[in-house]
């Protein structure tokens, strides 16, 4: 019968090779880089595409807010991070809204991109 107190010294006495050990280690080192390319680092280009779209925002353009609203850009206040939307053409209704709250850009200088309004 195997004393359980001597077996740290058995295993310390039978050796190994280094590198097996060192090699034991390299999937725990590739884990957080194969997350940084799969998680982190899309995550930071669409962040980046997102301000961008934000910055490019100019009168005229057609928006769609995070609500749900299409509205044409009637002026950018890039100081106060706000932008004029025109709800309706007929009616004049605008509306104020932060830059933040643009989900993102349907078409720019009012040339429509989609063929389902009314």
């Amino acid at each position: 019968m195997i004393d359980l107190t001597a077996l740290p010294i058995l295993i310390l006495a039978q050796g190994g090779d280094d590198m097996s050990g060192l090699l034991s280690y390299l999937p725990l080192l590739a884990i957080p880089v194969l997350a940084y390319f799969m998680m982190i680092r899309p995550e930071q280009k669409k962040a980046a595409e997102a301000k961008k779209m934000l910055e490019g925002i100019k009168k005229n353009d057609r928006v769609e807010t995070i609500g749900g609203i299409i509205a044409t850009v009637v002026s950018v206040k890039k100081d106060q991070q706000e932008v004029v939307l025109r709800l309706d053409d007929k009616s004049g209704t605008e509306m104020r809204v932060r830059t933040r709250a643009i989900a993102g850009v349907l078409s720019r200088d009012g040339k429509s991109s989609d063929n389902a309004e009314s």
